[in-house]
């Protein structure tokens, strides 16, 4: 499960289909404090940070649930993050603050 969510003002809540070609999830945010993104469907997600997304390569999402937690302070990244997908339209969800 993710970590303590700190207090988020006028969160991004949303989704982005994801299919086998490398798709930009979020934009560049110099004032992201918190990105969550849970993949909400039966295939594997791949993330890339700053760079177009390859599959089987980068940070992995599993299917049904698989998340990555970014936090202000730890593992935070402003940059704009991609996926892609082993297969298509699959659907990978996000919270932004």
């Amino acid at each position: 499960m993710p970590g303590i969510v700190p207090p988020l003002d006028n969160p991004a809540n949303g989704f982005v289909s994801i299919g086998m070609v490398s798709t930009l999830v979020r934009p560049a945010n110099d004032e992201r404090r918190y990105l969550l993104l849970v993949n909400d469907s039966n295939a594997e997600i791949y993330l890339s940070l700053g760079t177009a997304a390859a599959a089987f390569i980068g940070i992995r999402l599993n299917a049904s649930g698989g998340w990555y937690e970014m936090l202000d302070g730890q593992n935070l990244y402003t940059g704009a993050v991609y996926a892609i997908a082993a297969a298509a339209a699959k659907n990978l969800t996000y919270v932004e603050a």
